[in-house]
C-alpha cells in the first residue's frame, strides 16, 4: 500500500481536483508529534504489511474512520489510467460507497464504466473494527465475458446435440415396430439403446455443465421434506420396473437455503444410482437427519457395494468402478459429480460408505437454517 517513506505512519489525503477526489494523493509532510513516530519494530512491521497488501492480486482501498484519508494498494491503483474520465467516476462511487460503509451500509456492488468499451468493476465493502471502512474491488469484465460464452456454448451445443440424437431415436422406434421380430428389429432395437444411453450422457454433461457456469444463481429457503417427496417422485416408475420400494424412513420439515431444482437433482440422482444398483425386489432406504447444524441426507442400497480403493474416486466424472456393471444399468458416470458440485455449491459435501457384498450409503451434507 502507498505510504511514506519516513518512519512516521503514512498518511494519503482525499485532496481535490476538477471536482473529484484527487486518487489517493500523499499528504504534504507535516511536522508529526512524538506520538506518531514509529520505532524500529513498528516501521519494519508496516513495512512488512505494505508489502503483503502490494502483492495481492484484488485491489484493497482502506478509509480512516473520519473520512478524510485514503490507502490503497497497487492492484486499486492500476484499474483505471489516473485522471481519465472512468477514473474519475470510480473514484467518486467508490468513495460514496466507503462513506455509506463507515455509517453501516455495506455490501457488494457491481459498476459500469465506459461506452465503446465497458469494463465492469466489482466492488464488497466492509466495517472495520476501528471505525473505517475498507473495499475490495476487482475488475470482472472477463470473468463475465467468459460466462457469456460459457452460457451460448451450453445453449448451442444443447440443441446441436439433442436434435439428432431425437431423430436417431425415432427412426429406431420406427423400424423396430415394422419390422417384428426380425434381425434388423433387433439391431435397431440395440441402436435404440445406445442412442437413449448418449442420450442421457448428453444430459448429464449439459446439468454439470449449467451447474459449474452458473453456480449457486438462487439463493431462496427451501424445505427439505418437499425436496425429498419430489426426488422421490422422479425415481419412482424406474424403481416400479425394477420391483424396489423406495422407504422414506425419517423426514423432518427443516430447511435450507439454496436452489430448489439442484438439491432436488441431487436427490434424486442419489435415489436413482442406488435403484439402478439394487437387485430386482429389494429396498433402497431414505432417511433425512440433523446433525451439529447441518441437514443430512443418506440413500442406502442393499446392492454389490464398493471395494475400498474405489471409494475415494467415485465422485469423479466419468468414473466407474465397474465399466461393464454401469453400461448394463446405463449409468453415465456424472451423476455422482453433479452431487457432489451441487453440494459444494451449498457449502456442504457428499461422502459415500460400503462394504461390498452388503451395500453402500451416500450421504449429502448441507448447512441447515
Amino acid at each position: 500500500m502507498k505510504g511514506t517513506d519516513s518512519r512516521h505512519a503514512g498518511s494519503f489525503t482525499s485532496g481535490r481536483n476538477e471536482g473529484c477526489m484527487t486518487w489517493l494523493k500523499r499528504k504534504d509532510a507535516e511536522p508529526i508529534s512524538p506520538v506518531h513516530q514509529l520505532s524500529e519494530e513498528e516501521f519494519q512491521s508496516l513495512s512488512r504489511i505494505n508489502a503483503t497488501m502490494d502483492a495481492l492480486p484484488l485491489g484493497v482501498v482502506v478509509m480512516s474512520s473520519d473520512g478524510t484519508n485514503m490507502w490503497s494498494n497497487s492492484a486499486a491503483d492500476i484499474l483505471f489510467t489516473p485522471q481519465s474520465d472512468d477514473h474519475i467516476l470510480f473514484v467518486e462511487s467508490l468513495e460514496g460507497l466507503l462513506r455509506e460503509a463507515l455509517n453501516g451500509t455495506i455490501g457488494q456492488t457491481e459498476l459500469e464504466f465506459g461506452e465503446d468499451v465497458v469494463r465492469t468493476i466489482e466492488i464488497a465493502t466492509v466495517a472495520l473494527a476501528d471505525g473505517g471502512a475498507a473495499a475490495i474491488v476487482e475488475d470482472v469484465t472477463q470473468r463475465l465475458m467468459i460466462d457469456r460464452v460459457r452460457t451460448d456454448f451450453v445453449a448451442n451445443i444443447s440443441h446441436e446435440l439433442r436434435t439428432p440424437i431425437g431423430a436417431i431415436s425415432l427412426m429406431a422406434e420406427n423400424l423396430i415396430a415394422e419390422m417384428g421380430e426380425s434381425e434388423s428389429a433387433r439391431l435397431a432395437e440395440i441402436i435404440l439403446n445406445e442412442v437413449t444411453r448418449l442420450n442421457e450422457t448428453v444430459n448429464d454433461l449439459l446439468d454439470l455443465a449449467r451447474i459449474e457456469f452458473d453456480g449457486l444463481s438462487k439463493r431462496e429457503s427451501i424445505h427439505t421434506a418437499r425436496v425429498i417427496d419430489e426426488a422421490v417422485g422422479r425415481i419412482r416408475s424406474a424403481a416400479l420396473a425394477k420391483s424396489v420400494m423406495i422407504v422414506v424412513e425419517d423426514n423432518p420439515d427443516m430447511s435450507v437455503i439454496g436452489d430448489r431444482a439442484q438439491l432436488v437433482s441431487a436427490v434424486g440422482n442419489l435415489i436413482d444410482n442406488a435403484v439402478k444398483y439394487s437387485d430386482q425386489g429389494s429396498i433402497v432406504k431414505v432417511e433425512v437427519r440433523r446433525e451439529e447444524g447441518r441437514m443430512l441426507i443418506s440413500v442406502a442400497d442393499n446392492g454389490p457395494g464398493i471395494a475400498a480403493e474405489h471409494l475415494g474416486r467415485v465422485f469423479e466424472r466419468f468414473y466407474r468402478v465397474d465399466d461393464a456393471r454401469s453400461r448394463g444399468t446405463g449409468g453415465t458416470g456424472l451423476g455422482l459429480a453433479i452431487v457432489r458440485h451441487i453440494a459444494l455449491l451449498h457449502g456442504g459435501d457428499a461422502s459415500v460408505t460400503s462394504e461390498v457384498g452388503v451395500g453402500s450409503t451416500f450421504t449429502l451434507s448441507i448447512p441447515a437454517v
